[in-house]
């Protein structure tokens, strides 16, 4: 199949976008990834020629809406913002949470009732919020699906220790008011006095700390998570307040065989045991101090890390969340497929 994967910037969704070029590639579909800000919607479909189109609700215009429309056979699967019983209790001057707006919801209706498209819209929480947050696209005969973050094997396996990245934290992520009113809770306080710990942070933009290190290659941040002894897991304010947002970083650290410490957020439930959660910044600066200074510490990181390795290898990975969208288009035998793949590695 010819599958066109639309892209808006580089963050955490690019990240899972490739994933799925990844997987898609990898069962032998053919993948085109659109870059929308720099390929006009018309030149992207007519190269493409897809029988598959992966966008975003919230950059449908024009053009990609009289591209689905010219071709009938095409399957469509939608990222869209909430739009459901939660989205009322959404202060959007303090959370940052992407919502469905009136706009959005004419032109959903509209493509619906004249093409059947989208198939879905989907979203990156778990199937219980999903169930909150998107609830009344069924309004509009549209189904919503929980379309997690996930490990993309081909880039978080095989980490190897190195040396010189070797430390008591290691921390990959961007720093900036929002994310900052955790991480200022959290993180910062282990940071003072300089060399308390050993921290390594990187990142595409300058962080307020010393221990800031700069870019890292996209191809050696598993080989941090290996070299660390603490991979810690920091949310936004919206995920602790309503408890649905399961990011990235959480499902890469883990299938790379590295070791986490979470904030409390409901949705991380799922991990088990293979994570550790802090309840609040002094349960979370308790904990790193276990864990990075006793031999106790070192031995239970091991245990913890094959569980939350296993976890995801087993459920979270590239192909298990290509093989969720091959099923959420009715296509059950490339679902199938793509499955066998990860049995297979």
């Amino acid at each position: 199949m010819k599958i066109l994967i639309c892209n808006d910037g580089r963050h955490a969704h690019f990240f899972q976008r490739v994933s799925w070029a990844n997987a898609f590639k990898k069962a032998g579909h053919d993948v085109f990834f659109w870059e929308k800000q720099k390929i006009p919607a018309f030149d992207a479909f007519d190269l493409a020629d897809p029988d598959i189109f992966l966008g975003q609700s919230y950059n449908l215009d024009e053009a990609t809406i009289k591209c689905i429309k010219e071709r009938p056979h095409l399957r469509v699967g939608l990222r869209a913002g909430d739009w459901g019983d939660q989205t009322k209790e959404i202060d959007q001057n303090k959370f940052n949470i992407l919502t469905l707006t009136t706009k959005e919801v004419k032109m959903l209706e509209e493509l619906k009732n004249e093409t059947g498209a989208p198939d879905f819209v989907h979203i990156h929480y778990p199937e219980w919020a999903v169930k909150q947050t998107h609830n009344n696209f069924e309004n509009i005969g549209i189904k919503a699906a929980s379309l997690m973050m996930c490990a993309d094997t081909t880039v978080y396996g095989g980490g190897q220790r190195r040396e010189e990245l070797m430390c008591d934290i290691g921390f990959v992520g961007g720093y900036w008011p929002y994310k900052g009113q955790i991480i200022d809770q959290y993180l910062m306080p282990l940071l003072h006095p300089v060399g308390r710990y050993n921290v390594k942070i990187f990142g595409n933009q300058p962080w307020p700390a010393n221990q800031y290190c700069g870019l890292i290659q996209d191809d050696k941040v598993k080989d941090l998570f290996v070299s660390s002894k603490i991979c810690p897991n920091l949310s936004e304010p919206h995920a602790h307040e309503f408890g649905f947002d399961v990011n990235e970083r959480i499902f890469k650290v883990l299938y790379a065989g590295g070791f986490c410490i979470t904030d409390n957020v409901e949705g991380y439930k799922m991990f088990g045991d293979g994570v550790v959660v802090a309840d609040s910044p002094k349960d979370f600066a308790e904990k790193v101090e276990y864990y990075a200074n006793t031999d106790a510490g070192t031995m239970d990181r091991s245990e913890i890390i094959q569980k939350g390795q296993s976890f995801v290898r087993e459920n979270h990975t590239n192909y298990h969340r290509c093989a969720e969208i091959m099923n959420l288009f009715g296509y059950k035998d490339e679902a199938k497929k793509l499955l066998e793949i990860v049995d297979e590695s």
